[in-house]
């Protein structure tokens, strides 16, 4: 476990413009096989320039060690209203220096509490910056004992060992057989950690890749190690047939609708022994639709029931849409504060946050966190697992920065 000491809980503000990151520059790529931005930073402060960042003048802050002043990391977005952004969780401006441990830069963080104490984090597409290599690696594991959010997000060291690594089934990186493997969603049930995965068989156009299946991994040792759990698969339509992937079961009406999700249990007091599971299709305009399974046949597809607009069915082609419109990587949660389901998504407006009395709704109008105007490559945004207090505290991702931002939302202005 990685504790989080007093001073680390602390935050300031970060780095002048006198650090300045390099932009990433944004290329066509994961199909050509680089990232879909470049991740590495290709600038480094000179003296003068680490001395005019730290707040003392000294020699060590020109060494690369990160001053946390009254101003905003390179990277961080503006954003005003409801919203604020705290500070950087990942990479080499982010607090907790995961740079440090091979993340460097990365997208998503999907969170969870563990039910050991901790609060796991699982990555997307990731790298390690280092000389002569970006360390491209298709996901990566965090973890962190921070159950207070309104200090911040902390995060310690990677879940699976000392550097940050793949812990899914490894990828191919071949466009057009499997070009990545990302996760989308975590639970904890029953003790085990479970973790919710696409294969991605390319990106095509811009939000619109394709996937060969989904399917849940499972770490019977705090997230070390996972496993494939056989009854999990989801095989696209559009599944590739090469032999070099795993063997999947053929496709089953409805699966399309399941290749991305979002995990989420009662809340406490209310269990009803389901995991509900939240189900997109690949790409970033599909709508919701939502299933249910006992924790007890967990994550096994062929045990769930499915709404279909009045009630609940086993065939999975029969769900019926949950959340209208454009909905793209999907956090669903209880909010105590709220007594409300919450559903956290980006959509052609930005960052939308909804909510409801029941899982399956009917769901409010969507209210908008932040705007395509404020900032406008921003995706992926995951509600952290403990809210402390009346604000609402999520992560989320933009692709000039590539690396995960901590954000605060007052939901009384929101609701």
């Amino acid at each position: 476990m990685h504790k989080i000491s007093a001073s680390r809980r602390t935050l300031a503000s970060t780095l002048t413009a006198g650090t300045i990151l390099a932009t990433a520059t944004a290329v066509s790529a994961l199909a050509t096989g680089q990232a879909a931005a470049d991740p590495c930073w290709t600038y480094s402060p000179t003296l003068s320039d680490g001395l005019a960042a730290s707040s003392s003048g000294s020699l060590a802050g020109s060494l690369g060690q990160p001053q946390w002043l009254t101003g905003k990391p390179e990277g961080m977005p503006k954003v005003t209203g409801n919203t604020e952004a705290v500070h950087m969780l990942t990479g080499r401006f982010a607090p907790d220096r995961t740079d440090k441990t091979g993340l460097s830069s990365t997208d998503l963080g999907i969170m969870w509490d563990s039910g050991d104490g901790r609060v796991l984090a699982a990555f997307g597409d990731s790298f390690r910056c280092g000389a002569g290599d970006n360390g491209w690696h298709s996901n990566a594991l965090y973890e962190t004992d921070d159950m207070d959010p309104s200090n911040g997000i902390h995060l310690g060291g990677p879940a699976t060992g000392a550097r940050s690594e793949e812990f899914l089934p490894a990828s191919l990186k071949i466009s057009g057989v499997e070009m990545t493997v990302i996760p989308t969603a975590g639970i904890e049930v029953g003790g085990a950690q479970y973790v919710d995965f696409m294969s991605v068989r390319d990106w095509g156009k811009p939000g619109q890749w394709r996937t060969n299946y989904a399917a849940t991994a499972k770490s019977t040792d705090g997230g070390k190690t996972f496993s494939v759990v056989p009854g999990s698969y989801r095989t696209s339509s559009a599944a590739s047939g090469d032999g070099r992937l795993p063997d999947f079961p053929a496709h089953r009406p409805g699966a399309d609708n399941f290749q991305m999700t979002a995990f989420v249990k009662a809340p406490e007091g209310a269990e009803d022994g389901y995991v509900y599971v939240y189900g997109t299709p690949s790409g970033r305009s599909g709508q919701a639709r939502l299933a249910r399974i006992s924790e007890a046949s967990f994550p096994d597809f062929s045990s769930a029931e499915y709404w279909d607009g009045s009630g609940w069915s086993s065939r999975m082609d029969s769900a019926k849409p949950v959340l209208d419109g454009r909905v793209s990587e999907l956090s669903v949660q209880y909010n105590k504060h709220l007594g409300k389901w919450l559903a956290l998504y980006e959509t052609t407006q930005g960052m939308v946050l909804r909510q409801a009395d029941k899982p399956e709704g009917p769901w409010s109008s969507a209210k908008t966190l932040i705007s395509r105007a404020q900032v406008p490559d921003i995706y992926g945004g995951f509600m952290y697992p403990h809210q402390t207090d009346g604000n609402l505290y999520w992560v989320a991702t933009s692709w000039h920065s590539y690396n995960a931002v901590v954000y605060k939302t007052d939901l009384a202005k929101v609701f």
